[in-house]
């Protein structure tokens, strides 16, 4: 534990140098000693969630489920407030398109992560709510989840990551809301603190999963003012970063972004790119036993 503790504060103390490639490696490392620790004594939470994880990774969405929900109840029953368990619930109904499902996990995560106090819970709890609310069409709770993940974040070069992914979320919520301009600052925002990662030699899958997302974004942007080429560039960007990515909810991404690659360049003309893209998500979705794009 010591030792553990010791990795973590030189990830620390290295994020606030700005010494990214430093960073990267003592979070590498951290991660690779609790990965460690938890094989060698797992608890029966971590023994449900890796089976709920291998589940997932064979297609078996349903039994996935019933274990996440096993979860949840041991968890709860154990006076754990659940919120981490809520989550990855409602991220498995989001994948299988119960919107309405995953709404309501959505918001007792929120209320979960609330009487925590941790701001980093709170912070994934609101940004969870705020994508559930986009797939419902409920933009004035998109927009008021996004715009508290914002607020919630503390300062400093720690929480830089995960402000960038809040301004993101915020961006997307506001093009929803037909609010071009406030989008274009939410993203240059974003961008500031995401552009020096963009080019690590390392990355962790946590900025991988950022820039994908900004690049998502920026192409809805970009088709949003009429610029098609820029749209099919970022999307395609967006895609690069969502190879880098491993399991079910990383190809469920990765799927979604060929598929809107697939809409812009059938909206170029390019009709053999559309068919190309279209045929890698939909092996996608079949493989994951997914068989319609969410």
């Amino acid at each position: 534990m010591k030792e553990f503790q010791e990795v973590i504060g030189y990830w620390a103390e290295a994020t606030s140098a700005g010494k990214t490639q430093e960073a990267n490696a003592a979070a590498m490392q951290a991660l690779l000693m609790a990965g460690e620790e938890a094989l060698k004594n797992p608890t029966p939470s971590l023994l449900l969630k890796q089976e709920a994880d291998d589940l997932e990774i064979k297609g078996d969405w349903s039994g996935a489920e019933a274990v996440r929900r096993k979860i949840l109840a041991l968890e709860e029953s154990a006076g754990d407030f659940g919120a981490k368990a809520q989550l990855d619930l409602c991220q498995l109904l989001r994948v299988v398109g119960r919107s309405d499902e995953a709404w309501q996990f959505a918001v007792a995560a929120t209320t979960s992560a609330r009487r925590t106090e941790m701001f980093p819970l709170i912070y994934m709890a609101l940004e969870n709510e705020a994508h559930c609310a986009l797939d419902r069409g409920t933009l004035p709770a998109a927009l008021a989840a996004a715009s508290e993940a914002v607020q919630v974040m503390e300062p400093g070069k720690l929480n830089e990551l995960m402000r960038a992914s809040a301004l993101t979320t915020l961006a997307r919520c506001l093009l929803a809301a037909n609010d071009s301009a406030g989008a274009q600052l939410q993203l240059l925002l974003s961008w500031e603190l995401l552009e020096a990662r963009s080019n690590d030699s390392m990355l962790l899958p946590g900025p991988i999963r950022a820039l994908a997302n900004w690049w998502e974004a920026e192409s809805q942007l970009e088709e949003r003012q009429g610029d098609l080429d820029g749209a099919r560039a970022a999307i395609t960007s967006a895609i690069e970063f969502r190879r880098l990515c491993e399991g079910p909810y990383a190809l469920c991404a990765l799927a979604r972004a060929l598929e809107r690659l697939g809409k812009i360049s059938r909206a170029t003309g390019d009709f053999a790119g559309e068919e190309l893209v279209l045929k890698e998500a939909k092996r996608i979705r079949e493989d994951l036993k997914l068989f319609s794009s969410d």
